[in-house]
């Protein structure tokens, strides 16, 4: 089965979230969130990190403070995580995508309006969409820099339905995430779960 016969033929345009989605990024977060961890000396593991998978790394950092009564400056250590994380993409050799999805990006290519919705920041996120070569098949991305609530908020995703001109109700989302999962059904829109490919 070819991986666009999953996307219901009334959808009009499609989101797609980007760490995890398509992108294999998330194991370079997930490390990068560790140094950070260990750099502030607290203990950030994987079950962690994948719980919080979408929102910005400012907004993990005033949770886990919250939560585990930590004293963390967002700011501060979403620099530092985001300074770990390009360190890290520098490391591969090359950044791999997800090969079903950017499969379907290519076939909707010309077909359908499509955007980016993701928390990461602006600089991370233009790293990575570079060098799958997405800048030249997906132009439209909505960054936790381009947004005032992050997902599970669903700002982003409406801010990319409006940018490509199509009603949240006729937009499909792809997403691996649970609060990207959320922000997108609160937007109104159907989605597509990842790794199952599971229509919602």
């Amino acid at each position: 089965m070819e991986i666009y016969s999953l996307v219901p033929e009334d959808v009009r345009g499609l989101i797609f979230d980007l760490d995890g989605t398509l992108a294999d990024t998330m194991p370079s977060h997930v490390k990068a969130w560790s140094l950070t961890g260990r750099h502030f000396g607290v203990d950030i593991t994987a079950e962690m990190i994948n719980e919080m998978a979408g929102a910005p790394s400012y907004q993990v950092i005033k949770t886990f403070n919250k939560r585990y009564g930590w004293d963390i400056d967002p700011l501060a250590g979403k620099t530092i995580k985001s300074d770990y994380y390009l360190s890290l993409l520098d490391e591969l050799e090359e950044i791999q995508p997800i090969a079903e999805v950017y499969e379907l990006v290519k076939h909707y290519h010309g077909r359908l309006p499509m955007a980016i919705g993701t928390g990461s920041s602006k600089v991370n996120a233009d790293r990575v969409i570079r060098a799958l070569g997405l800048d030249h098949l997906i132009p439209t991305v909505v960054s936790a820099d381009d947004v005032l609530h992050p997902k599970p908020h669903p700002e982003t995703f409406l801010t990319c339905a409006r940018l490509i001109g199509i009603d949240p109700a006729d937009c499909l989302v792809f997403e691996d995430g649970p609060l990207g999962i959320q922000a997108a059904v609160d937007a109104g829109m159907r989605v597509m779960v990842l790794p199952e490919f599971k229509l919602l």
